[in-house]
């Protein structure tokens, strides 16, 4: 974004912590942060009519991203979630999916040493069995959320 002269989105996505772009805010405790959700979606289908397919987790109505976040001034809150190599059950939409955490992880990735944090990206996704799959017919740029996400929402 930097390259074209564009502002940084709301939410970034970091693949890679360690190249040496991210080592500020990795290595401080403060800019971690957990970005709780319901659903996270994917394009899936043919370029120019992608719709969305939604994914959560079975039997946990919220889950937790390992995320970064930081106050810029001029532009506010700015977050960016980590993500790793897909399981098999994101696979066929992305080859990438956001590191997820269990509440047992929370501390850890809170305030953990570095190769903790870094150790989070490079470990197994949640098991591909752990996921629920929602596709639907909404366009990816539809704005829509999941169908299925009243009752969770109702949690947050």
């Amino acid at each position: 974004m930097r390259e074209r002269g564009e502002e940084p989105g709301i939410i970034g996505l970091v693949a890679d912590l360690t190249n040496p772009m991210w080592d500020q805010m990795a290595l401080d405790p403060r800019y971690r942060c957990l970005i709780v959700m319901t659903h996270f979606a994917n394009p899936d289908g043919v370029p120019g009519a992608r719709t969305r397919t939604w994914f959560s987790l079975n039997h946990m109505p919220l889950m937790a991203w390992a995320g970064f976040c930081r106050n810029i001034p001029d532009q506010g809150p700015r977050f960016a979630g980590m993500t790793m190599d897909a399981n098999a059950t994101v696979a066929p939409t992305n080859d990438r999916m956001p590191v997820l955490l269990d509440p047992h992880d929370y501390a850890r990735w809170l305030h953990g040493a570095i190769e903790e944090v870094i150790g989070f990206q490079f470990r197994a996704p949640f098991s591909a069995e752990r996921f629920k799959v929602e596709r639907t017919e909404d366009l990816w740029n539809s704005g829509k959320r999941p169908p299925s996400a009243d009752k969770q929402l109702a949690l947050l």
